[in-house]
């Protein structure tokens, strides 16, 4: 008889133990463990490699004439576009042409013999002047390398190049034929002295090229040695046949602006704290 009073009271405390650890559990459930935030921020960084580009490159070259350059003609400058193709080791390799032009023309005394006191008379019977000036033209193919000084910009540091080409120069003469027909253009060659010749060339400099961004370019020395001879059949001022060879030097400082191509993406991301 007590057992079985005491099944059904067991049975009912059990239930009421259960009751009671609901109602803890519900009111004040336990507190969850928490992981202290890392108050650090985390950052990425963009690094590139060295990589393939082809670099277009309008520049100017401010010259000073040095050896036979230096008799007939002064200061003047080269207009020049240049195209490089750069391997990701930063060798270079393209082409440069430019217009060369100067208003210092020493040798301004070749048309006295057809002028009077530096007037011409034209075919309407005024007169009038000539400007003269300095007209020439510098090709050459480039070699060179970029030798990087900063790891943040592996395309950009010192940059040394060498060339060969073709130079020519010549006096040019501003006049329409039509005004003065004893400067038509065939007459013109008696007097325009041009010579040409294999051009030798060097450039040390610095360039500056960063990825994602419009500034860049170079600035640097520029030295070119010539070795011209006069190609005209007959000059006039002289009544002579000129063939005289000619060491044309310049010494020049040149800027340029670089729009570069890449050809591969050479990117890389780091995350760091």
């Amino acid at each position: 008889m007590q057992l079985k009073k005491i099944v059904p009271a067991f049975f009912l405390l059990s239930l009421l133990v259960h009751y009671a650890q609901a109602q803890y559990i519900e009111k004040d459930p336990p507190k969850k463990r928490t992981v202290p935030l890392d108050t650090t921020q985390k950052k990425k960084e963009r690094k590139f490699d060295a990589g393939e580009a082809v670099m277009i490159c309008p520049n100017y070259t401010a010259q000073f004439p040095y050896a036979s350059e230096k008799q007939r003609y002064g200061f003047n400058s080269l207009f020049s576009m240049q195209i490089l193709y750069k391997t990701d080791r930063n060798w270079l390799f393209g082409v440069n042409g430019g217009f060369i032009y100067g208003t210092h023309v020493k040798e301004d005394y070749l048309l006295t013999n057809i002028s009077a006191g530096g007037l011409f008379i034209t075919t309407f019977n005024d007169l009038t002047s000539i400007r003269i000036e300095q007209w020439g033209m510098n090709i050459q193919f480039n070699a060179g390398k970029v030798i990087p000084l900063q790891t943040k910009y592996p395309d950009a540091g010192i940059l040394i190049m060498e060339g060969f080409g073709f130079l020519q120069n010549k006096i040019s003469y501003n006049v329409k034929a039509s005004e003065l027909p004893q400067l038509s253009p065939e007459y013109k060659k008696g007097y325009d002295r041009m010579d040409n010749g294999p051009v030798l060339s060097q450039f040390v400099g610095y360039s500056f090229m960063a990825r994602r961004k419009y500034i860049a370019g170079y600035a640097g020395f520029q030295f070119d040695a010539a070795f011209t001879r006069d190609r005209r059949p007959y000059d006039f001022y002289t009544m002579s046949v000129l063939n005289d060879k000619r060491e044309d030097l310049f010494v020049g400082i040149r800027i340029g602006y670089i729009l570069p191509v890449f050809l591969k993406t050479s990117e890389k991301e780091f995350f760091y704290y």
